[in-house]
């Protein structure tokens, strides 16, 4: 696996978290290696799938730090460093460097409403500044900002910006214009950041993708990516099916499915604890029920 050219199936890593709402260490190197085990290509630590958002400083550098340490250049590495500021996003970017990220990854700064010449400055400074290759983060449903098209395409320019995580559920047509505006560029990764649009963005032509749902079901997603590689188009639509049916569950059926699945994962005995960062509350009584009712007939545990 290359990693200048990524290509593949790339995890957001869910967290394991004590009461104190400090990383399990022992708990995600289970998960990592796991993953490790069944294919996946690379990894994003920590993540919005990992609760980045509410972790402090230290615990975001934790959490790098034990997947470096496991993957052993195995699989990508790529720290999540977005922050409402250009100055704080690069101190993060020092940290996954000292950490041995292999890459670095941001969203728009959220809270601030960046204008498109504004978010130009500052990708560009975390790439030129940071010393680490650079993904943008494309999630306007969370950071109310759109990273036009035409924005994406200046930034490609950049020999230190290496490609986008397009997360948009309702917006296919954004990833499709986006892979045809840098055809020129094949070595500016483009992959898909919505589960329940893996094959319509890989069957487009998508590098890749990075799966929330493949700390769940990892076969799947390898195996999707495979089956296109060899041009079985009926077999990949199964695994969409099984992947739309998880994603039905998992996330749509929970407003806040990171307890979800990690309840999974405790379930199947990788992670000892379920609980999500505050102000996010567990799973009640009734959604433990069906989590567990519909998550055996769908073979999750």
């Amino acid at each position: 696996m290359s990693k200048q050219f990524f290509e593949g199936i790339m995890t957001p890593l869910l967290l394991p978290l004590d009461e104190d709402e400090r990383i399990i260490e022992s708990d995600l190197e289970s998960l990592g290696r796991e993953l490790l085990t069944k294919g996946i290509n690379g990894f994003l630590v920590p993540s919005g799938t990992g609760e980045f958002y509410n972790l402090a400083f230290e615990e975001r550098v934790r959490a790098t730090e034990t997947i470096v340490r496991i993957s052993k250049g195995r699989a990508l590495v790529v720290s999540m460093v977005s922050d409402c500021g250009t100055r704080n996003s690069l101190r993060h970017i020092a940290a996954a460097r000292q950490a041995g990220a292999d890459a670095v990854m941001a969203c728009p700064p959220y809270f601030v409403s960046a204008d498109q010449d504004e978010l130009k400055l500052f990708f560009n400074t975390l790439a030129d500044e940071g010393g680490l290759p650079l993904w943008l983060y494309h999630q306007p449903f969370h950071t109310k900002t759109q990273i036009e098209l035409a924005t994406v395409s200046v930034l490609a320019e950049n020999p230190g910006i290496v490609g986008i995580k397009a997360s948009a559920a309702s917006d296919i047509y954004y990833f499709q214009n986006l892979l045809r505006a840098l055809r020129h560029k094949p070595e500016f990764r483009i992959l898909m950041g919505e589960d329940n649009n893996a094959l319509s963005g890989l069957i487009l032509g998508g590098h890749g993708m990075v799966s929330t749902l493949s700390n769940l079901i990892s076969e799947e997603f390898v195996s999707i990516w495979d089956a296109l590689k060899r041009c079985e188009f009926g077999r990949a639509r199964q695994i969409q099916d099984r992947i739309v049916d998880v994603e039905a569950l998992v996330i749509s059926g929970f407003h806040n499915w990171p307890a979800a699945a990690k309840y999974i994962l405790k379930l199947r005995g990788i992670f000892s604890s379920s609980v999500v960062c505050s102000p996010a509350s567990p799973l009640t009584e009734p959604e433990t029920r069906q989590l567990e009712s519909r998550g055996r007939e769908l073979g999750l545990f």
